[in-house]
């Protein structure tokens, strides 16, 4: 089974500007003519023809460039945020600690602040924590990837109690670069090629409940264990199992001693044996290493573990006078009410028929009440309605002895607290053993914050979920469609403009272009595109986008701008912006009919506290506000909190009703730019979407304004290249081209060449899709190339043990086994002069970061025309 590979689509942007360059290179022609009309006028027919016909092309070139600049307005995506995104404080640095990137978890955490310093000036008073945190040094010293736990103490306060529990890891990044000035292998080199990667995770409440947890068992374990009384379990051959310490040491032994010993030996001969297979209370001689005799008053009960009859028993020995047993009494009733009053979990006693005898004081905390109000009450009075049938059948078996104790989720009343309660009998176990429960014991433990992480951990397992879906499908989609665009051409280059199939073959092209704005739109969502924020002034792009809305919203819909004053700047992708509010005013069409008024209304706002903002909390800050209201048909409530859901739409059966994903683009492209997005609607009157994007007083890309327009490496804070961006080769179209409908039918061959120029050349073709791989060799066969097509890196290289006289190697990046940029360097060895090309769903920025990709390679973007490909070959073989 082929392993789903994620792509990338070409970027429209781009195809736009080549259009445009075709348009000006037609728009001169057509002026040469009309110059040339007047200068020659004896060649008027031959001029007004080429004239006529230069029109044409212009028109459609025209027409071809208000469809790709829609499709370059609504190019955009998701950026790959999930270090911005997480709540886990987060930071990629250099080795010399200079910050590359941090989330604002860990600017709150850290305050710019070195990592080390800072969890050396907070390591809090706890054994482990030196060791642990020596463990991390190594590591960072090391280059190695390490995972820990510290406690750290983030207030003034020095108690252990006031600490935070983190769970630090480190995970080192390594970045190719060149460097003409470091060995290879030197410690330097590596040191300064690689990046750390921090991220903290807080776990002190998880800690907490683990020791809460632990000391609960431990108290449990020493309560029984120094219980003043002897405790002591036997099967039924009377052979110890378990006894406390004061039994071992009422007979002079250790408890290790003991266990395994026949219980029978540490019993006097003309004392009486307890029974084995019943309940029993009497008293028992046992004597101990002196000899001495110790009169035991012994209560004891047979249980069944599996299929043996065991005993357990309690003792009181030396018997004391009533001082002494007044205060060993109150001594024990104290270590009980310890043990009830201050437990960290509420436990209510309560009769059969759930009226609260007695309660804790945790018991009243999680029901919102108090002690003296509790007690006499009904327990259904603080359990909610929804619960109350399934709390009344588990205690109905436990009052029945059809379970010994029963477990289930309860939701209180007053506060709505999700809890875990656990219910035991309430049995008179000595006055009458015989008797019935007189009732029960509720015991419950607090999980609201877990129930809380439990659903946040699912929905972040369904996005991502999502994401890999959209990821998967949208890969499958290219490959399908760079076969189904491959041979559309390929059927094209037979049937020309005047053939009758010529207009059906440009329809099914032109779908498979929409099929690949489908697949754009699943690589947004999937969050495959690269971001590119700029600092933008929101009232000029409204001016810019004015004309484009008007032509979206159609005559019917009145546009309406109200501008604040000194709005400043925001930071935000601008194409990706622009699809946010060209999606919006296309919902809102939708939502009236085509008919109504949309106003864009824009202010500012300063935010002194942190505000509830729909689902999320807003941080204060000052934020330019963005209204966008339609007077349409409204959303129903109970659709209000699935809006942005991935494929949730409520225009159900209704043709052209979209994909779903417009609004869950737009709610995470808001997000990507550390922006909120909530909407209030009301039926039948409208809806509101209300966009707060954080603002900046000035713009400082004006300050670094470069006015070279030549492409510029990105860097890091040293200085060092991180991603090369090549310039691109753009290569005029020639004068005689001709386009018709997008296709490009100057170009159309109507069969090989035997004087092609391509003659000779020799192109090993390498893509496992069967399909895409079948299209390119014959179309590259036509073009007059000598084509080896291979279905795996392995087949090609078995090919390459008998063939090595090959000019060009293409191949497919993702592939099963080797990929294609392994086979690529090993091909460069073998065949020093081969050129290479890179076909891939990824953008070439991605591509080169993920697969450490060399810049002798060239790159083609999937999916890829017959032009495209042919085109991209001519270039780099053909490129100095």
């Amino acid at each position: 089974m082929n392993t789903p590979k994620q792509t990338f689509f070409s970027r429209p942007d781009k195809l736009l500007q080549k259009k445009l360059i075709a348009l000006a290179y037609a728009l001169v022609t057509l002026t040469a003519l009309f110059i040339a009309f007047i200068i020659y006028p004896k060649y008027l027919m031959i001029l007004l023809s080429l004239i006529g016909l230069l029109t044409l092309i212009c028109l459609m070139l025209s027409l071809q460039i208000l469809k790709v600049a829609e499709q370059a307005i609504n190019y955009g995506g998701f950026a790959n945020e999930i270090i911005s995104k997480s709540s886990n404080a987060k930071r990629i640095e250099t080795f010399d600690g200079k910050i590359i990137i941090e989330n604002d978890s860990a600017r709150d955490l850290f305050s710019g602040q070195n990592i080390l310093w800072f969890l050396q000036h907070h390591l809090s008073d706890n054994r482990n924590n030196n060791f642990a945190f020596q463990q991390l040094k190594n590591a960072f010293v090391n280059l190695n990837t390490i995972k820990i736990v510290l406690s750290l103490n983030l207030t003034d306060s020095t108690k252990s109690e006031s600490a935070s529990w983190f769970q630090i890891s480190l995970k080192t990044i390594s970045l190719r670069k060149a460097d003409f000035f470091q060995r290879p292998f030197s410690i330097s080199r590596v040191k300064k090629d690689t990046y750390l990667y921090w991220s903290f995770r807080n776990i002190t409440a998880e800690h907490n409940m683990e020791d809460i947890f632990q000391t609960e068992r431990s108290s449990m374990h020493d309560f029984l264990d120094y219980l003043p009384a002897a405790l002591y379990i036997v099967d039924q051959n009377y052979k110890i199992e378990y006894c406390n310490h004061i039994f071992a040491s009422k007979l002079g032994k250790t408890r290790e001693e003991l266990i395994g010993a026949d219980l029978n030996d540490y019993i006097l001969p003309n004392s009486q044996t307890p029974p084995n297979n019943s309940s029993w209370n009497g008293i028992i001689h046992f004597f101990n290493t002196d000899g001495q005799d110790i009169e035991t008053c012994i209560k004891q009960e047979s249980f069944r573990e599996g299929n043996e009859i065991k005993i357990r028993a309690a003792g009181m020995a030396d018997l004391p006078n009533d001082n002494v047993l007044r205060s060993k009494l109150r001594t024990s009733n104290d270590e009980i009410s310890w043990l009830f009053e201050f437990a960290p979990i509420g436990i209510i006693f309560a009769n059969r028929f759930g009226v609260i005898k007695k309660c804790n004081r945790q018991a009243a905390k999680l029901a919102n009440s108090n002690i003296e109000k509790l007690q006499g009450t009904n327990l259904m009075q603080i359990i909610k309605n929804t619960d109350q049938h399934t709390l009344r059948r588990e205690i109905d078996y436990v009052l029945r002895e059809q379970k010994q104790s029963s477990s289930l989720e309860l939701s209180l009343s007053p506060n709505d607290k999700t809890t875990t309660a656990y219910i035991t009998p309430m049995k008179a176990m000595f006055a009458d053993p015989t008797s019935p429960a007189e009732g029960f014991v509720l015991y419950i433990i607090d999980a609201t914050e877990q129930k809380n992480l439990e659903v946040q951990f699912a929905q972040a397992q369904k996005m991502q979920a999502l994401g890999q879906l959209a990821g998967g499908v949208a890969h499958d989609f290219n490959n399908l469609l760079t076969a189904i665009i491959g041979f559309c051409d390929l059927l094209l280059q037979r049937h020309g403009v005047g053939d009758p199939s010529f207009a059906d073959l440009i329809q099914v092209k032109n779908n498979a272009n929409r099929a690949a704005g489908l697949v754009r739109q699943l690589l947004a969502f999937s969050r495959k595109q690269p971001l590119q924020p700029k600092y933008i002034d929101v009232t000029e792009n409204f001016m810019e986008l004015s004309q484009m809305l008007k032509r979206v919203l159609g005559e019917k819909v009145t546009l309406k701008f109200h501008h604040g004053d000194n709005l400043g700047f925001i930071r935000v992708d601008p194409v990706q912006f622009s699809q946010v509010i060209i999606n919006l005013a296309v919902n809102a069409k939708d939502a009236m009919n085509g008919n109504g008024v949309l106003t864009i209304s824009t202010h500012t706002q300063k935010l002194q506290a942190p505000q509830k903002f729909g689902e999320e909390i807003i941080q204060p800050g000052d934020f330019v506000v963005i209204d966008v209201q339609d007077t349409g048909c409204g959303i129903a409530k109970e659709n209000l909190s699935r809006i942005f859901e991935p494929f949730f739409s409520t225009k159900q059966n209704v043709v052209g009703s979209g994909t779903g994903l417009g609004l869950a683009m737009v709610y995470g492209i808001v997000r990507q730019t550390e922006g909120f997005i909530k909407v209030d609607s009301v039926l039948n009157q409208g809806t509101t979407f209300s966009i707060h994007l954080p603002r900046f007083e000035t713009n400082p890309d004006t300050e670094h304004h470069d006015v070279d327009a030549k492409p510029r490496n990105v860097t890091n804070s040293e200085g060092t290249p991180i991603i090369n961006v090549q310039p691109q080769n753009n290569t005029s179209t020639p004068m005689n081209q001709k386009f018709i409908f997008g296709l490009n039918v100057s170009a159309i061959d109507k069969g090989i060449d035997t004087q092609n120029p391509h003659t000779g050349i020799k192109i090993l073709f390498v893509e496992d899709e069967d399909s895409v791989r079948s299209f390119a060799v014959r179309a590259l066969k036509k073009k007059g190339y000598e084509v080896i097509g291979c279905n795996s890196a392995e087949n090609a290289l078995e090919h390459l043990k008998t063939e090595k006289d090959f000019n060009l190697l293409v191949t497919d990046m993702v592939m099963p086994g080797m990929n294609g940029v392994e086979l690529a360097t090993i091909v460069k060895e073998q065949i020093k002069n081969i050129k290479v090309i890179l076909a891939s769903g990824y953008s070439e920025e991605i591509t080169r970061s993920e697969f450490s990709v060399s810049s002798e390679f060239e790159f083609l973007a999937k999916p890829f025309s017959l032009g495209d490909l042919t085109k991209k070959i001519f270039d780099v073989l053909n490129k100095e």
